[in-house]
């Protein structure tokens, strides 16, 4: 389903929402986020692409988390979401810390986005395909290992020493699942669903989309308890 911003009509566009307002609807059946001064009726937004993680900064600012989390064409969906502006001008008087100190905020929030600006000018997001290439192979060896020692010979050590091999490959699925799920391996996204899928859901039996829910939370507020109580 939509959220109930997509329901409203055009002429809600344009009115001032203060964060008193905003930070009042923090629920996923009544979620409002603000992006970049303006805001956004998401409420029971069943459908939205990334899951329950979208609820997590119901009631607040998502500029940063939006950006780290999507690239630039997800902001055209966006539009039929939003229902005003935000005015900061009065600050709230029941809101986190960092809306107590508007100014230090704002000081930390544009000194972070000038670091990650340079973080993408040089280069560090992009990944390396022959790395990815090479861990591939090196741990689909390990498997190859593993049944080796366990086929081999009857000798419990032996046997052991597959046994132990077998657990590495586990946990270096678990890692190579973990990068290609956050999508910093391929452009296309569906490329690394399916390696996500390849390396969890068959090589260590754990559902994708269930990890991706927890893990994506995880990394919106990993400092919120309130918001990810894992």
């Amino acid at each position: 389903r939509m959220g109930k911003g997509g329901e409203k009509p055009e002429s809600t566009k344009g009115r001032k929402i203060t964060l008193e307002e905003l930070s009042a609807h923090r629920t996923p059946e009544d979620a409002w986020l603000s992006y970049q001064g303006k805001v956004y009726d998401v409420s029971n937004w069943a459908d939205h692409p990334g899951g329950s993680v979208i609820f997590t900064h119901a009631g607040d600012d998502c500029t940063d988390i939006f950006a780290a989390f999507h690239p630039v064409s997800a902001l055209k969906g966006m539009e039929v979401f939003e229902i005003g502006d935000l005015d900061e001008s009065v600050i709230p008087s029941a809101l986190y810390a960092n809306k107590f100190k508007p100014e230090k905020q704002k000081e930390f929030e544009r000194a972070y986005r000038t670091l990650r600006a340079k973080i993408f000018a040089a280069g560090l997001f992009n990944a390396s395909p022959l790395y990815y290439v090479y861990k591939v192979i090196s741990t689909l060896s390990i498997l190859a290992a593993s049944v080796f020692f366990a086929v081999i010979s009857d000798n419990f050590l032996v046997n052991m020493i597959g046994a132990v091999l077998l657990g590495l490959f586990w946990q270096q699925s678990g890692w190579l699942a973990h990068d290609f799920l956050h999508h910093q391996v391929f452009k296309t996204r569906a490329y690394g669903d399916m390696m996500g899928i390849m390396l969890g859901n068959l090589f260590q039996g754990f559902s994708v989309q269930w990890w991706k829910s927890k893990h994506n939370a995880h990394h919106a507020v990993p400092n919120l308890h309130a918001s990810h109580t894992e």
